[in-house]
């Protein structure tokens, strides 16, 4: 076989081969788009802190329970409606869609109520409430819908008039009780958060006695409310 035809086929199957890595080759038009980027959820988890304002319609009872029987079964029924507002803080912490939390709060508190009647003249008020809670909340995204629960304390003022003989009296009573709810926060930017929330507050029944306007004479009182807040806070 001559040089020539040898350069020849040489050449021929250096072009073949080329043609056929060619052809494995992926083309643009059959490659496939690259994956689209994954948007980033908001996470929920660290500390906070931020101010809070609302009202609260409580209904407050003082009932009469002895004054050598004369007086046994003898209540008085009241609202003691205010404006609420005050501090926060507490922590988050996300598992998945669930947010665990606990928040504390303080805040001061216009509520004045009482009665007034030919038995006594009774006169409430309270400058003061906090509670310590536990939170459980699920999230979407920057949407976050939670239950709330826990302790709460203040302190209850009473005046108390006896008409009959025109002595008074004032006794202040601190006292715990029980508090929960829910609410819906909603993270404007990423340390930014906004949220509304309904909590119910029961302080129980307890008892307490005059010293000199009614002495002998025994009440009880209940307190119960029920508040709305709306909140700004900041995420660190």
């Amino acid at each position: 076989m001559s040089k020539s035809l040898k350069a020849g086929l040489a050449s021929l199957l250096l072009l073949a081969s080329s043609a056929a890595f060619a052809g494995d080759l992926p083309t643009r038009k059959g490659m496939l788009p690259p994956a689209p980027v994954l948007p980033e959820f908001y996470s929920w988890t660290g500390f906070y802190a931020g101010g809070q304002i609302g009202y609260s319609w409580a209904s407050d009872k003082t009932r009469f329970v002895a004054l050598n029987g004369a007086l046994a079964g003898v209540a008085f029924d009241y609202s003691t409606d205010g404006v609420v507002g005050g501090g926060h803080a507490g922590f988050n912490y996300q598992l998945g869609g669930f947010v665990l939390g606990v928040e504390g709060d303080l805040e001061a508190v216009d509520a004045k109520g009482g009665f007034n009647d030919a038995l006594g003249i009774g006169r409430v008020s309270r400058d003061w409430q906090a509670s310590v809670r536990g939170r459980l909340g699920f999230a979407l995204d920057r949407f976050m819908i939670y239950g709330t629960g826990g302790a709460a304390f203040t302190e209850f003022n009473y005046r108390l008039s006896n008409p009959a003989t025109g002595l008074s009296e004032t006794v202040q009573t601190s006292r715990g009780g029980w508090t929960a709810g829910g609410g819906l926060s909603y993270a404007f930017t990423d340390h930014l958060i906004g949220g509304i929330e309904y909590r119910y507050t029961d302080y129980g029944r307890f008892s307490r006695f005059a010293r000199s306007a009614f002495l002998g004479l025994g009440t009880e009182q209940e307190s119960t409310m029920h508040t709305v807040r709306t909140s700004i806070s900041y995420k660190f």
